[in-house]
């Protein structure tokens, strides 16, 4: 196919009075931008244009012209609506308040401002409830498994000092709270508990208490690890209470979906830190300074009791991480925890691996620090924990930072949505593909297009009976009928390409239900 270039040429024909351009003004920005109310827009006509969202076919719309000259008759002329438009401007900078009252023209006008809760692919399912979802199901296993598990094994520890159990203990409870938070953030999404939104991020004031291990001696936080499990526990119920799902805004448009991954980032780092850190501390600690270790065999039976419980819930995570790789297409549960569709469901998977690998590697040290005497091994395995629970939390930290960022998503799905978009016939060409993950599973996706023009205007005349069309050419008799012939085929025409567009953008959100936004923009 060969490109011709179209020369420009710039006409001497003069338009008349009949020829004018339209803008068309949403109702919300009429009330917001010419300080109006709803009951002003009742008098004036209402136009209805094609809507941009996938919900409604119409959205509702005023003239310009119309609302510009309601705005000055009622603000005494334009000098005087312009003054009056900068000192509201002004006030509403200083006070960050909504002076135009949005409830109320959101509520009269909800059929075109509530668009998107019309459309499925931004619904969260709240008849659901959060003991039914796997995430669900795996985190509160998890919880209770943990639970058990850390007082098993803070008894233990207490009985035995052993620097491997105490390990274990650090694991369990940094694995506790961690699961506590996701938990609430589960059960919070599933529920849009909006009153509890970021005005209670004040509990986040409790973050100090995650550093007392790290300045006071360990066998007093021992005895504040309650208080330590429940400050710890707030501030990411915190953080599960701001990322929970909350409608797109005026300060978010494309809504909160990523808080999800902070979530699970907050969880990687206070893994790295209580866990981690702490044990590892503990444990250098136990070769500088080693002490005679108690007997260890009914320690012993606790690890092995710790190895099943773990085991199950390692079992139960897997599942769901397995179910969630098939559902989303990945060859691999390796592929869908790097991913990141379910960060949720990934660190509880990754924590309980970490904890059946603590397990042996904490009781073949405990073994052998009951064979030989010597306190060392035990030590040597409480280092060994910490570098386990370590890895983990880079694991953590690295897949949510790289989600946090904006990771592209896998290049066959790219591809598929390429094959889709070239597929229509009104499309010629597609470039500057930009696809990235949003958090979750959702999806944001831009293009650029070029349009065939051909076929769009085979698709526009397709709507068109042609001998009515043929007779209007025919009565074409002045320069000014050709105009207006022109004007009014070519507003249809416009029309037309952006019915394809929005096709386009149906085909591909049906394809991949994942996809919240697109934007696909004329080259």
């Amino acid at each position: 196919t060969v490109l011709s270039v179209v020369a420009k040429i710039k006409s001497s024909f003069t338009y008349d009075d009949s020829v004018k351009s339209v803008k068309f003004i949403t109702p919300l920005r009429a009330i917001r931008e010419y300080i109006l109310t709803t009951q002003d827009l009742e008098a004036l006509p209402r136009y209805y244009s094609r809507s941009p969202y996938s919900g409604e076919t119409q959205t509702q719309v005023f003239l310009r012209s119309d609302v510009e000259q309601l705005a000055y008759k009622k603000h005494g002329g334009k000098d005087a609506f312009e003054l009056r438009l900068k000192i509201i401007k002004d006030m509403e900078r200083r006070a960050r308040a909504d002076i135009f009252n949005l409830k109320k023209a959101l509520k009269h006008f909800k059929a075109t401002m509530e668009s998107n809760r019309n459309d499925p692919s931004l619904h969260v399912e709240r008849q659901r409830s959060v003991f039914r979802t796997g995430p669900g199901r795996v985190v509160l296993f998890a919880i209770a498994v943990n639970s058990l598990n850390v007082a098993a094994k803070a008894i233990a520890w207490w009985y035995t000092g052993s620097k491997s159990i105490f390990s274990e203990v650090m694991h369990s409870i940094a694995d506790t709270f961690n699961q506590a938070g996701l938990f609430q953030y589960y059960r919070l999404s599933n529920h849009q508990m909006y009153e509890y939104g970021p005005a209670n991020l004040h509990t986040a004031g409790l973050l100090p208490v995650m550093v007392m291990p790290f300045v006071i001696p360990y066998y007093l936080a021992i005895y504040c690890f309650p208080f330590l499990f429940l400050c710890t526990k707030q501030i990411l119920v915190a953080y599960g209470l701001h990322s929970s799902f909350q409608k797109p805004d005026e300060m978010h448009p494309y809504g909160y979906i990523p808080m999800r991954n902070v979530s699970s980032l907050i969880s990687g780092v206070a893994i790295f830190f209580l866990g981690a850190g702490f044990t590892f501390y503990h444990g250098v600690r136990g070769l500088l300074e080693p002490h005679d270790v108690e007997p260890l065999h009914w320690a012993l039976l606790v690890m092995l009791g710790s190895f099943v419980s773990e085991g199950s819930t390692l079992a139960l995570a897997y599942r769901e991480a397995r179910l969630g790789a098939k559902r989303h297409n990945y060859d691999s549960v390796r592929q869908w925890l790097m991913a990141g569709v379910d960060p949720s469901t990934s660190v509880v998977l990754l924590e309980d691996l970490a904890a059946v690998l603590g397990v042996l590697v904490a009781g073949t040290a405990m073994g052998i620090t009951t064979l030989t005497g010597s306190p060392f091994p035990d030590a040597v395995g409480a280092i060994g924990v910490s570098g386990i629970l370590g890895a983990v939390a880079a694991l953590i930290i690295r897949t949510n930072t790289e989600m946090l960022i904006g990771r592209s998503i896998p290049l066959e799905k790219q591809e598929a949505i390429m094959r889709l978009i070239d597929n229509m016939k009104v499309i010629r060409g597609t470039y500057d593909i930009k696809a990235t993950m949003m958090g979750g599973e959702a999806m944001r996706f831009k293009a650029e297009v070029d349009i065939d023009g051909r076929e769009l205007t085979k698709r526009y005349m397709e709507t068109l009976p042609l001998d009515a069309l043929l007779q209007e050419v025919k009565s074409i008799q002045t320069e000014q009928q050709l105009v207006h012939f022109m004007l009014k085929h070519g507003d249809n025409l416009v029309n037309t390409l952006g019915a394809e567009i929005n096709q386009i953008e149906a085909k591909i959100k049906k394809e991949f239900p994942g996809m919240m936004h697109i934007d696909i923009e004329i080259n």
